[in-house]
């Protein structure tokens, strides 16, 4: 098989563009790696790859799952990805992972294993007793699992529901997991070549508050009009992604648009940091300035020859 090639970083980085770049140059197909490109609808706010980009580079693990699929986890899209790979394996054509999920990066790459209890009747009761009494069931959860509670947020139903359930069904608190997750990070499901984009912090929030001005210009609140008139809660999972539950809050009259815009470039700029914290930590990336990205994409492409194509 081919060594992987993944394009990571935060938001906002040219990290598709050089991905289609790349793909074109020398027939690879992309793997997007993003947690909210998998759901059908989310386009403009994910800023999913359009019709014309797709025709310049075959893509994957876009458009997989409805919004209101709650079963949808890291490690479903694990399996998704391991088929996709082994299809390219087969037609021999050169995978390029591109994305700024971390989790769901080291899905592909890492022997995580994720056997984490799963129970989705236990799951959907659980979900009842925190929509009754979000406070009182963030306080249950974190007598229970001290590490979680002092690091999840009372109004992360996601996370704090699945601590929860972690725990009952194991009987061990889900922040006890992280040793394994960290130790199992050291063994490679895939040979692989990690190639890291970052720019200074001044332009990164630049970039990131033109992304989102272009976002809105291209439709944004008009998606999030129409995924809910198709009755998607808000309270979903993938409703509660960044763009997507700002506006929310906007057409539910609870900031006016202005505010609502400004909310979804700060929670970017903020994501954007935690994405360079997840990516900093693995010394096998080679990172690139991309202050000036046309210089920036001569070395990466000088730098691919050399380690994925041995040009």
């Amino acid at each position: 098989m081919k060594p992987l090639l993944l394009i990571c970083g935060p938001t906002a980085c040219h990290k598709s563009e050089t991905a289609l770049r790349l793909g074109e140059r020398w027939g690879g197909e992309i793997l997007s790696v993003d947690s909210v490109a998998v759901y059908r609808g989310m386009d403009i706010g994910s800023a999913k790859p359009n019709l014309s980009e797709r025709q310049r580079v075959p893509h994957h693990l876009i458009d997989i799952v409805d919004p209101d699929d709650t079963s949808f986890s890291v490690a479903a899209f694990q399996q998704v990805a391991d088929t996709a790979l082994a299809d390219l394996a087969r037609r021999k054509v050169q995978p390029i992972l591109v994305g700024g999920s971390g989790l769901y990066c080291d899905a592909v790459l890492e022997d995580m294993g994720y056997a984490l209890p799963v129970d989705a009747a236990l799951r959907k009761r659980l979900e009842a007793e925190y929509d009754a009494d979000p406070q009182a069931f963030f306080t249950q959860m974190s007598m229970d699992d001290r590490p979680s509670g002092q690091k999840l947020h009372p109004n992360d139903k996601k996370r704090v529901v699945r601590a929860r359930e972690v725990f009952l069904l194991s009987g061990r608190p889900f922040s006890s997991f992280n040793r394994e997750y960290l130790a199992a990070q050291r063994h490679d499901r895939y040979p692989a070549v990690r190639v890291g984009l970052a720019m200074p912090r001044k332009k990164l929030y630049d970039a990131i508050d033109r992304r989102v001005d272009r976002m809105m210009a291209e439709g944004l609140l008009d998606e999030v009009k129409g995924l809910q008139a198709k009755g998607y809660s808000r309270q979903l999972p993938a409703m509660q992604a960044i763009g997507y539950a700002q506006l929310l809050a906007y057409l539910e009259r609870e900031v006016p648009l202005e505010k609502a815009v400004e909310d979804i470039k700060r929670a970017t700029r903020q994501f954007a940091k935690r994405q360079l914290t997840w990516f900093r930590r693995d010394e096998r990336i080679r990172w690139f300035d991309c202050e000036d990205y046309e210089e920036a994409y001569r070395e990466i492409e000088r730098y691919v020859k050399e380690t994925v194509l041995h040009e």
